[in-house]
């Protein structure tokens, strides 16, 4: 995790060879009473300062008449990348107790507003200029604009207007800076005996990754092994782990090295070898009102019993384990739907526990064995909350709708494939076809096709999806982007070694993972 570092100094310091920005950092050129490329709030007057500066000929003297801090602003907005670390900074001269200043941002995705970041830190009054500096966290992931932002506070009492100046400010990368992991995750979620897993870690540095090491263990990590990544491309590293034997936990985490020297290391994750084919399959978690007759179904062999099966929902907001179902004691009933409910009234419910109303989104839930996850599903847009599910999250749901898998236990490691959006709850029973319209549907019966994993590239895809009906194929990434659209079965695969998605003409819903070797 990154750590923030904060500063507040009095000596004259220098930001490194960073690239900042910011359009006119130091308040050189102006124009019609105002520092271009900047803006300002309404309660605030700019002057030209040629007396009181930090460096250059002027800075900018900040008078602000206002109690309403959002009126007191000096700002300008930049284009920004998703996923980044950044530094805001400015060079101030606060001589006067009736105010005070702070810096932040408020970030923006396609023109909309996302969130803001505002340090508690502020100016302190003194003769001398001192330099405000905050390192921020992780730019959200659909981040592509930021606003920089000098805003004034009032602080005497009864409060009169507050002058201070400010010269130098900065936004860009972090002159140094140690990696930062984002997330690290496995595939598959929960393997059998003897298939390879492979980790993928996103880490982010504001220059290179020099040095990465994956260390595993068997059931502990006493005496880990290291491997480096097999491949690596937008900032993910992708390691492989070795096929192991059932009932083996798998332990593992990740160490990167950055040009500076630097060092960050991964949190340590788990996963169990052996597929015991217990699922949550069906999700509802905001009822229309006071929400009631929520619920969660598990879908599984019918009589498995469920002792050391826990059932725990993990918050979004910080990741922490927030409601958590003991299982051991229940079974599987002979259809393979346990239902988890919020009130007894819940149709076909097996468990009655108040905590079955989970948190609307963005939220997870995972189910675990011994304590070790086995599923997991995270529902909500991805953009910097804490995700622990498979892959890429489910889609939110509007209120009175569920998040269902179709067919019942389908699992494709990637809960963005695997769930859908259902109008009418299901509780107990089985969840119907959804997103084919009726125009559409097969007619005849199709089995869904038994891929032949591993394949070889080459191939005709005729061997690996053979009823014609289902054509055209689309194929996708692990990234989610399509790198081809199949016609025909007649047509060859040409893929490089990975794992792909491929999604069936007219089940819309429905995707088969492939995995390419050479």
């Amino acid at each position: 995790m990154k750590i923030r570092i904060i500063v507040m100094l009095v000596a004259m310091l220098t930001l490194g060879t960073s690239q900042n920005l910011l359009q006119n950092p130091g308040f050189e050129t102006w124009a019609g009473g105002i520092p271009e490329h900047w803006m300002k709030g309404d309660s605030v007057e700019l002057f030209q300062e040629d007396m009181i500066v930090h460096a250059g000929t002027f800075s900018a003297k900040d008078s602000f008449y206002s109690t309403e801090a959002g009126e007191a602003e000096l700002y300008q907005g930049m284009y920004a990348q998703p996923n980044t670390l950044y530094r805001l900074s400015f060079w101030v001269y606060d001589n006067d107790p009736a105010g005070r200043a702070r810096g932040g941002v408020q970030w923006f995705g396609n023109s909309s507003y996302i969130s803001s970041e505002w340090p508690n830190l502020y100016t302190v009054d003194q003769p001398s200029w001192q330099l405000w500096t905050y390192d921020l966290p992780i730019s959200p992931s659909n981040a592509d604009s930021v606003r920089f932002i000098i805003r004034g506070y009032d602080v005497g009492s009864p409060w009169v207007s507050a002058i201070f100046y400010v010269d130098d400010a900065y936004f860009g990368p972090p002159a140094t800076q140690p990696p930062s992991v984002l997330r690290a995750w496995h595939m598959p979620f929960n393997p059998e005996q003897g298939v390879v897993s492979d980790i993928y870690v996103h880490v982010v540095d504001n220059g290179t990754i020099d040095h990465d090491t994956l260390f595993y263990g068997i059931n502990d990590l006493i005496s880990p092994i290291a491997l480096t990544h097999t491949a690596a491309a937008n900032d993910t590293f992708r390691f492989q782990i070795p096929g192991q034997t059932s009932g083996d936990t798998v332990f593992y985490y990740a160490k990167f090295v950055d040009n500076d020297g630097l060092s960050v290391t991964s949190d340590t994750h788990a996963y169990y070898v052996g597929v015991l084919g217990v699922y949550v399959n069906e999700i509802y978690y905001d009822a229309p009102g006071t929400d009631s007759l929520c619920f969660i179904e598990i879908f599984g062999p019918g009589a498995m019993s469920l002792d050391g099966f826990t059932l725990v929902g993990v918050n979004g907001n910080g990741g922490v384990d927030y409601a958590t179902f003991d299982l051991t004691g229940y079974s599987i009933p002979g259809d393979g739907f346990f239902v988890i409910g919020d009130r007894a009234a819940v149709a076909n419910v097996d468990l009655v526990d108040p905590l079955a109303n989970l948190q609307n989104s963005p939220d997870n839930v995972e189910i675990r064995y011994h304590g070790i996850p086995v599923d997991a599903v995270g529902y909500g847009v991805l953009n910097g909350w804490v995700f622990t599910g498979e892959w890429l999250p489910a889609a939110t749901v509007s209120s009175g709708h569920s998040l269902g898998r179709y067919p019942d236990g389908n699992d494709t490691d990637n809960n963005e494939v695997d769930f859908h959006d259902y109008e009418i709850p299901s509780p107990g029973v089985a969840n119907p076809p959804t997103g084919i319209e009726e125009s559409d549907r097969i007619t005849e019966i199709i089995p869904l096709p038994i891929i032949p994993n591993p394949v070889r590239s080459g191939v005709s895809y005729g061997i690996i999806v053979q009823n014609a009906a289902y054509y055209p194929l689309i194929v996708y990434n692990t990234m989610g982007q399509v790198v081809h659209t199949i016609d025909s079965p007649e047509r060859r695969l040409v893929l490089p070694t990975g794992v792909y998605f491929v999604r069936l003409n007219r089940v819309t819903d429905t995707c088969a993972k492939i995995i390419v070797v050479d």
